[in-house]
């Protein structure tokens, strides 16, 4: 209907979260609108993991109000297989759909590049290899909200640019939402079109990236220079 207004897909109001006498989230406000691809930075203990735990429907004890619409896939740092199943197994595992079969495992893991793969067990894959595999279990399941906890933390440099443009590809094909965790600052800004800090319990700074995909981070050197400001890095400093 034209004029209609779209609701977002997240939606945080007053959210706090608290382990004993303790605010890990303290009154935090997140709104993400469908489509948009959203980095979360901060530091060690910052709350980052405790924000998407409860955005995923890990943990409901909360305070305020955190409206997720649609479904939700997570992919953690750790993928998280299960050994005992073949690849393509892994892909539709707890899947409960009709065509929760070989070929909807098959088209997921073309999708990363491992068709090839799909008979092998999970112990025979590379680190990349099996981090591709959960964004294949994740995005089988047409989510309106990908949360990715820290995916590439484990991964080597090399491997890590290559997630980057796949998750980056298969973004654009997608849209779903996306939250990405992660500490690494240039991670952030090529992927992400804004980028938050979270501190002290809440977002307390906000970045928006308007260049053009794909990006460079030549083109983000002032917003580097804030967002490590953010962190609390100083110029001398490295992320």
């Amino acid at each position: 209907m034209a004029g209609a207004v779209t609701e977002p897909a997240v939606e945080v109001r007053g959210l706090t979260k608290r382990f004993g006498d303790r605010a890990v989230l303290s009154e935090l406000d997140l709104g993400i609108e469908r489509g948009e691809f959203v980095a979360l930075l901060g530091r060690s203990g910052s709350g980052k993991s405790t924000l998407l735990r409860v955005l995923a429907g890990l943990d409901a004890e909360i305070e305020g109000r955190a409206a997720v619409r649609g479904t939700v896939s997570v992919a953690f740092q750790q993928p998280r297989l299960l050994p005992w199943r073949k690849v393509w197994r892994n892909v539709v595992l707890g899947l409960h759909r009709p065509d929760a079969n070989r070929d909807l495992a098959i088209r997921a893991l073309e999708e990363v590049r491992l068709a090839a793969h799909a008979d092998k067990w999970p112990g025979t894959l590379s680190g990349g290899e099996a981090q591709r595999l959960s964004l294949a279990r994740a995005l089988v399941r047409e989510p309106d909200l990908l949360l990715l906890d820290e995916p590439f933390g484990a991964l080597d440099a090399l491997t890590r640019l290559a997630m980057h443009r796949l998750v980056e590809d298969l973004w654009q094909r997608h849209r779903p939402a996306v939250l990405l965790v992660t500490h690494d600052v240039d991670e952030a800004l090529l992927l992400a079109d804004r980028v938050l800090v979270l501190g002290e319990g809440h977002i307390v700074a906000e970045h928006v990236l308007a260049h053009p995909r794909p990006r460079r981070l030549a083109d983000h050197v002032d917003v580097r220079t804030k967002v490590l400001a953010d962190l609390g890095v100083t110029d001398h400093a490295t992320a």
